[in-house]
């Protein structure tokens, strides 16, 4: 969700004025928070900078970095090292007690 009109509100700017500041028509800034037209990278750079806000924060994201989750978190492949390297009767084992863990949870 851009939130350009909700940032441009709390600065108390009409869209008029928005463009004649930074040199944006205000047919294309309404076009941009309408989610009509996306902003190129040095508009959303323009935008950020005027309202000193990051281009996270322009974009309606937290900042939060969502894992990918095919790719193992360090914490995960350490346990994975960890458990490739124990001998074939303890690794058994471990899976078997997650096995537990799993009909526990059902």
């Amino acid at each position: 969700m851009f939130r350009l009109k909700e940032i441009r509100l709390e600065n108390g700017l009409k869209r008029s004025e928005l463009a004649r500041l930074t040199g944006i028509h205000q047919n294309t800034i309404a076009n941009y928070e309408n989610e009509e037209r996306q902003a190129p990278y040095e508009t959303l750079i323009l935008f950020a900078d005027f309202f000193s806000v990051s281009i996270d924060e322009l974009l309606g994201r937290d900042g939060t970095v969502n894992p990918n989750p095919l790719i193992p978190s360090s914490h995960e492949q350490k346990l994975l090292n960890r458990y490739r390297a124990l001998p074939q009767e303890d690794r058994e084992r471990i899976d078997k007690i997650v096995e537990i863990f799993e009909e526990t949870k059902s």
